[in-house]
C-alpha cells in the first residue's frame, strides 16, 4: 500500500469512521402499513414485511458483502426505510400471492432482495474505500521531462 501523504490519514485512524449516523434508534416500526391500502391483507405480506425477517435479510445483506469481498468487509446493518422501500417494491412486482407454501415465497422474495441489496451495498463499500484512499494520499506530480532525442554534435570539416 502506498505511504500515507495527504493531509488527512483516514486509512490507518483508530477510530472507524461508520458510513450512517450512530444515533441509537428503538426501530420495531411495522412497516406493514407501506402496503396495507395497496393489497388485501395477507399471511404472506404480514410475514415478510415483518420485523423478523428484515433481521433475516439484514443478515443476508452482511453475510453476502462479506463473501463477495472475500472476507475483507464487514458492514453494519443498513437504513430500515431504505430496506423496506426496496422490499416493498420486490412484494408487489413479484410476489405470488398463494395462500399455501408461504415460507417458500418469503425464501424467494427474501433471495430477491438480497441479491438486489449485495452488489449495490458492495459497491457502495468499495466506493467509500477508494474515498479513504485517495483522501489519505496525495497525486504524486510527474516527474521532469527527459530530452529523448538523440543528437549527435555535428563538427564542420574543411574541404580544403
Amino acid at each position: 500500500m502506498a505511504e500515507v501523504n495527504g493531509r488527512i490519514d483516514l486509512m490507518n485512524s483508530g477510530t472507524p469512521l461508520f458510513l450512517q449516523d450512530q444515533i441509537k434508534l428503538d426501530d420495531k416500526t411495522n412497516y406493514y402499513n407501506t402496503i396495507k391500502y395497496s393489497l388485501e391483507p395477507s399471511s404472506l405480506s404480514k410475514a415478510f414485511l415483518s420485523y423478523e425477517n428484515r433481521k433475516i435479510i439484514q443478515n443476508g445483506i452482511k453475510a453476502g458483502v462479506y463473501k463477495v469481498s472475500n472476507n475483507q468487509y464487514i458492514i453494519d446493518k443498513q437504513d430500515e426505510d431504505v430496506l423496506n422501500s426496496i422490499m416493498t417494491g420486490i412484494y408487489l412486482q413479484y410476489s405470488l400471492n398463494r395462500p399455501e407454501n408461504i415460507t417458500k415465497q418469503i425464501e424467494d422474495l427474501n433471495r430477491m432482495v438480497i441479491d438486489y441489496c449485495v452488489p449495490k451495498v458492495y459497491g457502495e463499500v468499495k466506493g467509500y474505500m477508494q474515498y479513504k484512499f485517495d483522501a489519505s494520499t496525495l497525486v504524486v506530480p510527474l516527474s521532469n521531462p527527459l530530452n529523448t532525442y538523440n543528437s549527435k554534435e555535428l563538427v564542420l570539416n574543411n574541404f580544403f
